[in-house]
């Protein structure tokens, strides 16, 4: 059984908010997903889901998916194998992957013919050496190149002999409906055996996001459903393909908590509030609109206290009317002090909330190592980079 958390202990340590990411559990899930792929697949994690399990996972049999120069400082610094990288980003200068390229990461990947002549530059170097790279085929948006450029690019490749074509990478959202997966397989699987037959390639793999749901309002222990993994599964078991999956949020949702306290209760003749010293600058699920929606949220009253149950708009501290968490909660005579407790916050809210507006601190980063706790990143005044 795992360590239960006393969180009101660490709020009174650390403050709140904070988030609260649980190291076993992210090492879990990667290996129930494992246990999940046929054997055609392997995990890339898309580290932009939430950077702060890199070092969880870096010891993993798995990619890591890299988007930004930021991103590869992160896996410099916890000395994540340069094996293990995908290096990938819509907007790569020359120097961004020359850079990879002399860190030799695995894969890096080419959105653009100008990512293309980059490459080809870098390859010139002295310090020339076998380089993988993927080639990302757009599917209608601003990330990926067309076929008509993804070809020139190739021919270009095939024309210096250190570079090395992985495959074909195609990514086209998130949170996607298993329809709209079972028609994009049999889409790239085409492409890519078209390509292979133009260009004479061998052993093409394919770098394919799934963008698998994760539903954070169901009611249901989600953490442990995995049928849409399993369902997807099977669409690529019997491929004459290998697959490299990129997983963001389907890995992180459920390996993070987020703790903040209520700072204020009222209400007028329609609604009843409870006012948090975090809000939607800290909590993101996926949409932000989240209407009626209720996510798992347990509710932490430092005193006893009952009453029947009413229903409360949770709203947070920054001055704006947008700044509403949830608009129905069900709570027992919460009070100032209580604390609320929201799950699957590991994907996303660390790294997309709006931190700087108003002036707000930064919430620590804990972890939770079988509940042996440490500090990631101590709570940080933003202030003093606003004026």
């Amino acid at each position: 059984m795992p360590a239960k958390i006393d969180f009101t202990a660490l709020a009174s340590e650390y403050g709140t908010p904070f988030y609260i990411l649980d190291k076993k559990m992210t090492i879990n899930r990667v290996h129930e997903i494992q246990k999940r792929f046929p054997k055609n697949a392997k995990l890339c994690y898309a580290i932009k889901a939430n950077a702060f399990l890199t070092d969880f996972l870096k010891n993993e049999d798995i990619f890591f998916e890299v988007c930004s120069p930021g991103e590869l400082s992160i896996c410099e610094k916890i000395g994540l194998n340069p094996d293990k990288i995908v290096f990938s980003g819509v907007v790569k200068t020359f120097e961004d992957v020359k850079r990879a390229y002399n860190l030799k990461v695995n894969t890096i990947t080419l959105e653009s013919p100008a990512h293309c002549e980059y490459l080809l530059e870098a390859a010139k170097a002295e310090n020339q050496h076998d380089q993988q790279v993927i080639l990302r085929l757009t599917g209608g948006n601003q990330f990926g190149m067309s076929q008509k450029d993804l070809a020139e690019c190739i021919s270009k490749i095939k024309q210096v002999p250190s570079i090395k074509i992985r495959g074909i990478h195609f990514f086209t959202g998130t949170q996607k409906k298993f329809k709209a997966i079972s028609e994009e397989i049999p889409f790239i699987e085409d492409y890519c055996t078209r390509l292979q037959s133009e260009f004479a390639l061998e052993n093409i793999e394919i770098e394919y996001g799934a963008g698998l749901p994760y539903d954070y309002f169901s009611g249901k222990d989600e953490k442990n459903d995995f049928s849409a993994l399993e369902e997807f599964s099977k669409l690529i078991e019997n491929s004459k393909f290998k697959y490299v999956i990129e997983l963001g949020r389907y890995v992180a949702s459920p390996c993070g908590k987020y703790v903040t306290k209520i700072v204020d209760v009222k209400g007028d003749e329609k609604n009843n509030y409870c006012l948090i010293d975090g809000g939607i600058n800290h909590i993101n699920y996926f949409g932000q609109m989240m209407g009626m929606k209720v996510p798992p949220v347990a509710h932490i009253p430092q005193a006893n206290a009952f009453s029947d149950a009413q229903d409360y708009t949770i709203a947070g501290s920054l001055c704006t009317t947008a700044d509403i968490v949830l608009r129905k909660l069900s709570l027992q005579a919460p009070a100032i002090g209580d604390l609320l407790v929201f799950g699957d916050i590991g994907a996303y809210s660390i790294t997309e909330g709006i931190y700087l507006f108003l002036s707000h601190p930064l919430p620590a980063v804990l972890c939770d190592d079988d509940g042996k706790i440490s500090v990631l990143r101590k709570s940080e005044e933003t202030y003093k980079l606003n004026g």
